[in-house]
């Protein structure tokens, strides 16, 4: 119980929030053109996904992905239309983390303990 058990996102565009995301992260993504809603599987539980939208909104809630690379995971999501918002940072005796916006301008933090 209180544990996150669900997330969603915003697209403009279920095609580029597809591509980005499996690339990235490697997860997969199904347009249910039906729902018009995009739903995502990351392989392991909370489950996700994306609502379409006319408008992406801003949101001050960011979630984070456990990562083995943050530089490289930030590199990759510049090659595939996003953005760096926060360099690698430590979280002392705990990690790092980092801020992306994928490419539509909604935020994914990127987390790696610091051992892992």
């Amino acid at each position: 119980m209180n544990n996150i058990c669900y997330w969603e996102l915003q697209t403009k565009s279920p095609e580029t929030a597809k591509r980005f995301y499996e690339n990235l992260f490697g997860w997969k993504l199904n347009h249910d053109k039906e729902m018009n809603y995009v739903m995502i599987d990351t392989g392991t539980q909370p489950g996700g996904g994306i609502n379409i939208v006319d408008k992406i909104e801003p949101s001050g809630t960011i979630l984070y992905v456990e990562v083995s690379d943050i530089e490289d995971t930030l590199k990759k999501a510049e090659k595939l239309g996003g953005k760096t918002l926060v360099d690698k940072k430590p979280i002392p005796n705990i990690g790092f983390f980092g801020i992306l916006s994928d490419a539509e301008g909604n935020k994914i933090g990127l987390y790696t303990p610091a051992h892992s």
